[in-house]
């Protein structure tokens, strides 16, 4: 006796079922590759960085701060020229961690478990620092400096948040505004909240993990025990901050090797 061979059609479609199953799974987890991949192009020139005096002024009194204290380290507002460069359209996502994962046999981040933050398309979190920036370079690109970062978000307008100058607590993904979102919601959900050139995100959702350390910018002469090599910048805010540190001149910091449920990272690339 011998064994039946099946049909040549037959082998055919298997061998076609068996190619497209990779894909096939990626398209029902989370993103497409394109999408995954998406990148918007910042042109060269210049903007403004930072805060002027009237903009923490505002900050202060529209959030009722108590001090002008919390907002000195965004000051003075300063021009910048950089180069064109391109930047992730969206935060990087669980789902292109996986297949980062996948590729390099990294290990999982610990919120991998958590049902709430493990959605394909949800923002991966609780990254440290160096493995935000090890992502970027396997992905051939890097993390954004907080220059960059800043004039994706905010253009080169002086605008306070990426949409405008109103703070519309529904254009983003922050705390306690009714936004349907208790933790982080799947990248590219409030489209409304797109900054001037496309970037989704930008406030809200997560705070991001950039290149640089916490120093004081040019001309900034007051004094900040936080200034140094020790924590980096991060940017945006998250799904746990308040509008007023979800301003893309917020100056966020963390320790380099924190781990938060609400600190993620997007990537970028010199032109």
């Amino acid at each position: 006796m011998g064994f039946e061979v099946a049909p040549k059609n037959s082998m055919f479609k298997l061998w076609f079922f068996l190619l497209m199953l990779p894909l096939l799974g990626m398209g029902f987890s989370g993103a497409s590759k394109a999408e995954a991949g998406e990148m918007i192009l910042i042109p060269e020139g210049p903007f403004s960085m930072g805060s002027s005096d009237e903009d923490i002024f505002w900050a202060a009194k529209q959030f009722h701060s108590e001090t002008l204290d919390w907002y000195r380290d965004e000051t003075p507002a300063h021009n910048v020229h950089l180069p064109a460069f391109q930047i992730d359209k969206y935060e990087v996502t669980v789902g292109d961690y996986k297949i980062y994962m996948a590729a390099t046999g990294k290990p999982a981040p610990r919120e991998f478990v958590n049902a709430r933050l493990n959605n394909p398309r949800q923002p991966v979190v609780s990254v440290a620092w160096q493995v935000a920036k090890d992502y970027c370079l396997w992905a051939k690109k890097r993390l954004p400096t907080e220059a960059e970062w800043e004039k994706a978000a905010r253009g080169t307008d002086k605008r306070y948040y990426p949409w405008g100058n109103e703070p519309d607590a529904l254009n983003a993904n922050i705390r306690g505004k009714g936004d349907n979102y208790r933790n982080t919601s799947p990248v590219g959900k409030f489209p409304e909240g797109a900054s001037p050139y496309g970037v989704m995100d930008m406030s809200g959702n997560v705070w991001e993990w950039m290149e640089d350390w916490l120093q004081p910018y040019p001309g900034n002469e007051y004094e900040n025990d936080f200034y140094g090599e020790r924590f980096k910048v991060i940017k945006g805010g998250s799904w746990y901050s308040s509008l007023d540190l979800a301003r893309p001149a917020t100056r966020g910091k963390a320790l380099p090797n924190q781990k938060k449920n609400y600190i993620g990272f997007r990537c970028v690339a010199s032109k």
